[in-house]
């Protein structure tokens, strides 16, 4: 089955779509995939009911960043908008492409796997056909596994759908820190009082926990930097081993915030799991260790020396179950 592939992108960058598309040319002729763009609007056809048609249908969407597209209000806001509600649904992939140096660290983009790979926008390269071939590399090895089925995506929207009226309270209240959140740390300037700030909107998070439990694969699975931030909340509160990847991912990856309490979590799980789970909170620890010194993320801020504490007290207490007891005890 062929991927269908949306481009969302700024008319000012049409040329570098057209010239991206070039490099996909074996895709589309082998039809691995079946483009679709604005320009292939019929004349007299409603383009905002066709384009919303076609985010619908699209299995992969491919933002073209640049700081026209930012500044696009119908690119930038109704088309990822949609774009984003479908990823977090499971529907469809999502993959920013950089083609021209622009502010993408400040948008919602900065959370998702950004090409090329090194964020050097296109038009930098030395060679921009160089860069243009990763970039089809890349999508090449997306596609390469079945395009996203709407039955599986289905299958991820229903669990969320079974909650009464009260979850969706709790759903919107988060959701309202989360964006909280997400404001605060983009238009403010890095300072002791943006982390306050950021602080006290984790600190309501965090007194949610309870009641916003049943939510956490949902928002685990968001593409919201405010909403994982939710689920590591939840994670310092309720202990849970099928969420230890998603930690170790946030070490490594998330802004200095959302990684320190990340580290956090796994420190809370060392203590709170059972005795059972200690070999794999401890290799969990030690992967979060290698990715957060293999990672560019930006200045520690105690990530490191919670990951040290949290193994040498987990290193303890396996010590401490495996030492020969006295039978008379």
């Amino acid at each position: 089955m062929a991927w269908r592939v949306f481009y969302s992108y700024s008319h000012k960058d049409a040329e570098l779509r057209e010239r991206l598309a070039t490099y996909l040319a074996p895709l589309n002729q082998q039809q691995k995939i079946i483009e679709w763009y604005d320009r292939k609007i019929e004349p007299g056809a409603n383009w905002d009911t066709e384009i919303s048609a076609q985010l619908e249908a699209a299995h992969l969407i491919l933002f073209l960043l640049s700081a026209d597209f930012l500044a696009s209000e119908y690119c930038f806001g109704v088309e990822v908008e949609k774009a984003l509600a479908r990823l977090k649904r499971g529907e469809v992939k999502v993959v920013p492409i950089l083609l021209k140096p622009c502010l993408w660290e400040e948008s919602r983009f900065s959370e998702l796997q950004i090409i090329p790979r090194d964020a050097k926008a296109i038009i930098s390269w030395p060679s921009p056909d160089e860069a243009l071939t990763s970039v089809a590399s890349e999508i090449r090895k997306l596609i390469s596994d079945p395009p996203p089925s709407p039955s599986e995506a289905g299958a991820a929207s229903l669990a969320p759908q079974r909650f009464d009226s009260s979850l969706d309270l709790i759903r919107g209240q988060v959701r309202s820190y989360a964006h909280l959140y997400e404001r605060t740390r983009q238009r403010m300037r890095p300072s002791d009082e943006r982390t306050h700030r950021m602080e006290q909107i984790f600190e309501r998070l965090h007194n949610l926990a309870t009641a916003s439990y049943p939510l956490l694969d949902e928002l685990a699975r968001s593409p919201s930097p405010g909403e994982r931030l939710a689920a590591v909340a939840i994670l310092q509160v309720f202990a849970a081993d099928q969420f230890l990847p998603f930690l170790v991912k946030l070490v490594g990856s998330e802004k200095p915030f959302v990684g320190y309490h990340a580290t956090k979590a796994l420190q809370f799980a060392a203590g709170a799991l059972d005795p059972s789970m200690y070999p794999l909170v401890l290799k969990a620890i030690k992967e979060a260790q290698a990715a957060l010194t293999s990672a560019s993320v930006g200045f520690d801020a105690g990530r490191q020396a919670v990951l040290r504490a949290a193994e040498e007290e987990l290193q303890k207490t396996i010590q401490a179950l495996a030492a020969p007891t006295d039978k008379y005890d």
